[in-house]
């Protein structure tokens, strides 16, 4: 579909939109490092059904027998995301091609707000990368995904902090996050399903 024709985006960046409808970009820009363009546009549920699909397998590769029920219950989740005003979901492109999907959730009414001291202003990010793009591991771009996210994020007035949750057991993953800017906040969980939560003040040099 044309960009002409999609619907703009505009106001706060969680709002009840359209599931039906497909929405044009609200950011875009380029990485000269990486030598690639990110952009992203709300995801578009009839439009990005075969992406959420893919994104609802990687959850647990290994058990393929369970790619239906996962699929069915990530759609759902972010149908009902879609339609309130307590977050929003956003697909990423990299040279206009499906790289990741981002969902933001005001932290006040999110179930880790009560995890640790929160703010007004926080907003939770979750971020899932699909593993190839154009022929390249996700991985390559990682930096600077998760830097067009608080790029991106931080052009909305409401949004004082970005808070992410990681798993303790992907190191690499915080490297690339401390990279684009977060700083660690707290741990959260117990035994083997320790977080912890990383967040972006939107102030935070690079290093």
């Amino acid at each position: 579909m044309n960009d002409n024709i999609k619907r703009p985006f505009n106001g706060e960046l969680c709002q009840p939109l359209d599931p039906l409808a497909a929405y044009g970009e609200v950011w875009t820009k380029y990485f000269p490092g990486e030598g690639i363009t990110i952009s992203l546009r709300p995801l578009s549920l009839p439009a990005d059904d075969l992406l959420i699909r893919e994104f609802a397998a990687l959850e647990l590769p290994e058990r393929k027998e369970l790619a239906e029920v996962l699929y069915r219950t990530k759609k759902e989740e972010l149908s009902l995301l879609t339609a309130s005003n307590l977050g929003q979901s956003f697909l990423g492109l990299i040279d206009e091609r499906p790289a990741f999907l981002v969902t933001i959730h005001r932290m006040q009414q999110n179930s880790l707000g009560r995890s640790y001291l929160s703010l007004p202003g926080d907003y939770r990010i979750d971020l899932e990368r699909l593993p190839l793009v154009g022929g390249s591991t996700a991985g390559v771009f990682a930096t600077a995904i998760w830097q067009a996210c608080p790029d991106c994020f931080f052009a909305y007035p409401e949004v004082g902090r970005l808070i992410t949750a990681l798993d303790i057991l992907r190191p690499s993953e915080k490297q690339y996050c401390r990279a684009a800017g977060f700083r660690p906040l707290a741990r959260n969980g117990g035994g083997p399903t320790w977080e912890e939560l990383y967040f972006h003040s939107g102030k935070d040099p690079i290093k």
